[in-house]
């Protein structure tokens, strides 16, 4: 989607936007020439998005310099891949010492993240992060303390904010047709082919991802914090593991080496994926790292049902689900205003390429008369977000940005937060206070 259907779906004119000035990573660049950049972490999200896409469509914009992983099987398949024709490293210092990238771009395992963002800063580099932005408070209270000593800047990947719809549900509620938001219901489902994949990786595992709680969460919490302009004060949360895990009847090595492939309901042939084969199986010696583990291993510990209540600065209150047990993927949210109910119901497999944003007046005896939304809908791009978010970042850095969507290190780490106090509050059965996890504190009004 171009910037002008971008701006006619979503009722911005362009006329009437308001700059809302992020000091981008990308305005630091010099007119007329291209950013050194590096990439650190080399698997599927690297080596694709900020990989062979980025250069394919900002190759004009951004010079790759470097790649880097501690595998050193996967850096030569990602070089090829990607096609950047650049040293390789599986040491992060010697690539920035012999490179002298301007920003690194952080896609590496979520638990490493911290370590690389501190170093890079500390070299003189500035952020580009996929999110989580880290998996814990000790690790962003590391990040936020590098950066105040730094001064380099960190951007979030959150292009969750992106999507045309997404968009015009922000300047609904910007411009008031709800009035004040005093709830929040927000539903996500991830169907069971879409668990399999993270219970198969590292992600499996609390240490390496957070918890789907941090892993995946943090773009949901993200997006409330966001529609609010709020920030979270408390949190109250359950979760179980209910069907993966120990709670598996049998189990194998992995899915290659497994004696149950044929009643398996979650067999997975790595194998018969070229591309998946040569990243990750044809290079597992070299890092021990298993892409196809068994889903019943019993060394998992996240969780598949998650229920949380999170009250906000500005008194709003969100009821929030994420759950991965189900043969259903897409999601639902809505908020309860002074004014009336906003809502969306997006399929995660739509048949339409449209998504409608319902508004239900308070009071149907007003004048006030019920509306439907409909802005243009994809799929694909991660609902159309991704190529809007990459063109801010490297295409265009001086677009105006009047939604705020270019989230900052801020924003990365209220979100990890709001995730990191629901597992807390799983395993300890207690209320969890924002203000309690990092010297940064929670606001009312976010701008």
């Amino acid at each position: 989607m171009d910037r002008r259907k971008f701006l006619a779906s979503t009722g911005l004119a362009a006329g009437s936007l308001l700059m809302n000035p992020v000091n981008s990573v990308a305005a630091r660049r010099t007119p007329g020439k291209k950013r050194k950049m590096a990439l650190v972490g080399t698997g599927i999200r690297g080596v694709n998005m900020f990989g062979r896409d980025l250069l394919r469509q900002y190759g004009e914009y951004v010079e790759l310099v470097g790649l880097c992983d501690i595998n050193p099987g996967r850096l030569r398949y990602a070089d090829g891949y990607i096609g950047a024709n650049c040293p390789t490293f599986t040491d992060l210092e010697e690539m920035i010492r012999k490179q002298k990238p301007e920003v690194i771009i952080v896609t590496s395992e979520d638990s490493s993240h911290h370590t690389v963002i501190i170093k890079a800063m500390e070299m003189g580099c500035d952020i580009i992060t996929e999110k989580p932005l880290t998996i814990d408070e000790g690790k962003a209270q590391e990040i936020l303390d590098a950066q105040k000593r730094t001064g380099r800047e960190i951007i979030v990947t959150f292009n969750y904010r992106y999507p045309p719809y997404r968009a015009k549900m922000k300047q609904l509620i910007n411009d008031g047709l709800i009035g004040d938001i005093n709830t929040v219901e927000f539903h996500w489902n991830i169907d069971h082919s879409h668990l399999t994949r993270y219970m198969q990786r590292w992600h499996g595992y609390k240490d390496h991802g957070g918890t789907l709680w941090v892993h995946k969460s943090t773009h949901h919490f993200d997006m409330v914090n966001w529609f609010l302009d709020s920030e979270p004060k408390e949190v109250f949360a359950y979760a179980s593991l209910d069907r993966y895990g120990k709670n598996g009847k049998f189990r194998g090595k992995n899915c290659r080496n497994c004696e149950y492939t044929a009643k398996c309901p979650y067999y997975w042939d790595i194998n018969a994926n070229a591309h998946l084969k040569a990243l990750y199986a044809d290079n597992e010696q070299y890092d021990g790292y298993i892409r196809d583990n068994c889903v019943f291993r019993e060394s998992i510990d996240i969780y598949e049902h998650h229920n949380a209540v999170v009250k906000y600065m500005n008194g709003a209150v969100l009821n929030y689900s994420l759950t991965g047990d189900t043969d259903y993927e897409g999601y639902w949210i809505a908020f309860n205003g002074t004014k009336g109910r906003l809502e969306a119901r997006i399929e995660g497999y739509p048949q339409k390429d449209y998504a409608e944003i319902t508004f239900t007046p308070i009071d149907r005896y007003t004048d006030e008369k019920p509306k439907i939304f409909r802005v243009d809908y994809t799929r694909a791009g991660h609902w159309g977000g991704d190529v809007l978010m990459m063109d801010k970042l490297f295409k265009d850095p001086d677009m105006p940005d009047p939604l705020r969507q270019q989230a900052t290190l801020r924003d990365g780490v209220m979100s990890i937060l709001t995730g990191v106090a629901a597992r807390q509050s799983v395993e300890s059965g207690k209320t969890v206070q924002i203000q309690d996890l990092t010297t940064l504190k929670p606001k009312v009004k976010v701008v």
